[in-house]
């Protein structure tokens, strides 16, 4: 029907039928012959045929209103579907965890950029939870996370980064002025926490039990920014991924405490996305590259 409703937006704009037929690079018989075959569909007369000229029915302006809508949103779909083929043009959705949202992604989307201008992105943050369920129902196509859920098979894993676990405090703190300690020293003091239930929070919760010390929480939050800026202003000391606190121990604003009995624990951001159904141009080209960029 396209090829019908476009011959017949050419011709009522071209006035005539040679016109129309010099346009669509057809011979005038085709043209009549597609016109007759759109009037059969519609049961209708679209044209009044006066001294060569088209002049349109009532029909007839009802159909060429909706046919032009049509067509436009043919080509806008038709658009959007070569960029999907095309891996310097589009946009690739991203889902990510706040972590790797501020401190790891951002200079990775800089020099994507610079090699590949034509693309572009679409980032919205979450949980690794949160994360895969975009992957789900894919509102994403790239997820970036620090938890791979083992009961998602029907996702490609492939690990980006290992982000160490430290121990930091304000530089003044009594223990940011030992050159080591043992995990048994942090016994009594207080100590700032993710919300129960998170990955981080469980690596800590595994590292003190292991060597008996009780867990004092002087803050529970949900956010490792807001961790690190309590920390800073000496509410507690905490664990935290080294992305999330590189650019405050090279001001000076945080100092890192030393576990002599701990080999350093660390989390891994993943790059996860589905295997089944391929990935847009744009997203198979970034997700090539993303390991290298990372």
């Amino acid at each position: 029907m396209n090829r019908l409703y476009r011959t017949f937006v050419v011709s009522v704009e071209s006035g005539t039928l040679v016109r129309a037929a010099a346009a669509l690079h057809v011979t005038q018989p085709t043209v009549t012959r597609q016109l007759q075959q759109l009037e059969a569909e519609f049961h209708q007369p679209l044209f009044e045929r006066t001294g060569g000229r088209l002049v349109l029915t009532r029909s007839g302006e009802v159909v060429y209103r909706t046919a032009k809508r049509l067509l436009a949103l043919d080509d806008k779909l038709r658009e959007e579907l070569n960029s999907l083929a095309n891996p310097e043009a589009g946009t690739v959705y991203i889902g990510a965890g706040v972590t790797p949202a501020i401190h790891l992604l951002p200079g990775a989307f800089a020099m994507y950029r610079n090699l590949h201008p034509g693309v572009t992105f679409h980032l919205r943050t979450g949980s690794s939870s949160d994360v895969d369920a975009m992957l789900s129902a894919r509102e994403i196509d790239i997820g970036i996370v620090t938890t791979v859920n083992p009961e998602r098979a029907d996702l490609v894993a492939k690990p980006l980064y290992k982000d160490d676990l430290l121990l930091v405090a304000p530089p003044s703190h009594a223990l940011s002025t030992r050159s080591a300690i043992t995990v048994s020293d942090l016994q009594g003091y207080p100590i700032i926490v993710m919300q129960a239930g998170s990955g981080l929070r469980r690596l800590v919760e595994d590292l003190l039990e292991s060597r008996g010390v009780q867990l004092l929480p002087a803050l529970e939050v949900d956010s490792l920014e807001a961790i690190n800026r309590l920390v800073q202003f000496g509410f507690g000391i905490s664990f935290l991924p080294r992305s999330c606190v590189r650019d405050d121990l090279d001001a000076g604003r945080l100092a890192v405490i030393r576990l002599m009995d701990e080999p350093p624990a660390s989390r891994t951001i993943t790059m996860v996305y589905r295997a089944q159904g391929s990935l847009p141009a744009n997203a198979e080209r970034f997700a090539e590259e993303l390991p290298r960029l990372f």
